[in-house]
């Protein structure tokens, strides 16, 4: 094969740049120059260069020479060349370089950190639990070094429903979210990887005679379960937060319950206002002190429910009845979000709010005592 040539050409189609080299055989294009001394001195460079990396090439095994010829069509199809490939490569590598922090030392930096920032050992725990099944397969890993594809597989492969799924995308992006505001990766993965499509379930509430059937069983049979059963039932407080609270933090003579932010899930203190049936529920109840969970909480309700002849009980029905039956009866979505906790209404409407009957809201917020509980005096020994 004839070995092409590089020589200055005239260009007779422009005035002022009537000079050209023609680097079209070297896959180069061509150079337009103003006169012919520039490109004389530009096609030395070229024969220079072209020279340099001839003999750079003639010195490569014909292994390697193949794979750079192999490499080069590959990249063509995607309109790339070599050198694109080897700028992001380099820049790849480069932020490993920057990093040495492995996902597991992260993990533990991000626990630690998050213990500081004051966030419920709640949230700590199901960051813990998420965060040790992603270290054990990418544990000795660098965190810069992760791909986008690489955490997408993994999140596929996961078992369970695409909701369990979800929880993991959004625990392990709080660990990338960590390495890029410190710098150590330049984005957020995560962000990338495929968003699990989740059912449009509606969220599973207590009909009202559900409700009215489950407070008259636990005032007859364990007045101890009534507080709780209320207060979920009729302020919308998360069953950990009722955990958590405290006779002190509801007050009866002002008609409000504080959630107070280191016991709530936001680590954000509200004021909710008491209902007029809740503090009906309430009222035998004035006086008490100590923790407003009883003491066995979890046998008492089982007892219960069965006194109340329930044959299901809603996930978090307690919480969904009340976003459900109080937006029915206010049509207020901001307020309603606000009791919940929400700095907005779009959760209550993708996750806690049900349509209910305006009928069936009504008769809600007039579940009341039919009868006094039983015994309170012995109830606050147990508490």
């Amino acid at each position: 094969m004839k070995r092409p040539t590089l020589r200055v050409l005239e260009y007779r189609h422009s005035k002022t740049h009537p000079w050209y080299l023609d680097l079209r055989p070297f896959n180069r294009g061509r150079k337009f120059f103003k006169t012919k001394a520039e490109a004389d001195a530009d096609r030395l460079r070229q024969i220079t260069t072209l020279a340099r990396h001839g003999r750079e090439a003639v010195g490569l095994p014909p292994g390697e020479l193949s794979a750079i010829i192999h490499a080069r069509k590959e990249l063509a199809k995607h309109g790339k060349t070599i050198d694109d490939a080897a700028a992001f490569y380099l820049d790849y590598l480069e932020r490993i370089r920057r990093c040495s922090v492995t996902v597991s030392q992260l993990a533990a930096e991000v626990l630690d950190a998050k213990r500081k920032d004051g966030m419920s050992t709640t949230y700590i725990d199901d960051l813990k639990k998420r965060l040790a099944r992603f270290c054990s397969d990418f544990g000795e890993r660098k965190i810069a070094g992760i791909t986008v594809e690489e955490l997408d597989n993994w999140l596929r492969a996961l078992p369970g429903s695409p909701k369990s799924r979800a929880n993991y995308r959004a625990n392990v992006g709080v660990l990338f979210s960590y390495a890029e505001r410190r710098r150590m990766i330049d984005s957020n993965p995560i962000l990338h990887t495929a968003r699990p499509k989740l059912p449009d379930n509606p969220p599973e509430i207590f009909s009202v005679d559900e409700l009215a059937a489950l407070l008259n069983a636990a005032a007859q049979r364990v007045p101890g379960v009534v507080p709780m059963l209320a207060i979920g039932a009729f302020s919308g407080l998360r069953d950990a937060e009722i955990k958590r609270l405290d006779w002190s933090e509801v007050d009866q003579k002002r008609g409000h319950i504080e959630v107070k932010a280191r016991k709530a899930k936001s680590a954000r203190r509200r004021i909710v206002q008491m209902q007029t049936n809740l503090a009906a529920w309430l009222q035998p109840y004035a006086g008490m002190t100590g923790a407003v969970a009883a003491v066995n909480w979890r046998k008492k309700l089982d007892l219960v429910r069965k006194a109340a002849k329930l044959a299901r009980w809603p996930k978090n029905g307690l919480r969904h009845s009340f976003a459900s039956y109080r937006l029915g009866a206010t049509h207020d979505a901001p307020r309603v979000a606000s009791e919940l906790g929400h700095t907005s209404p779009k959760m209550l409407y993708s996750t806690y709010r049900e349509l209910v009957l305006p009928e069936e809201a009504e008769r809600y917020w007039k579940i009341e005592p039919t009868e006094q509980p039983g015994n309170v005096i012995q109830m606050k020994a147990q508490a």
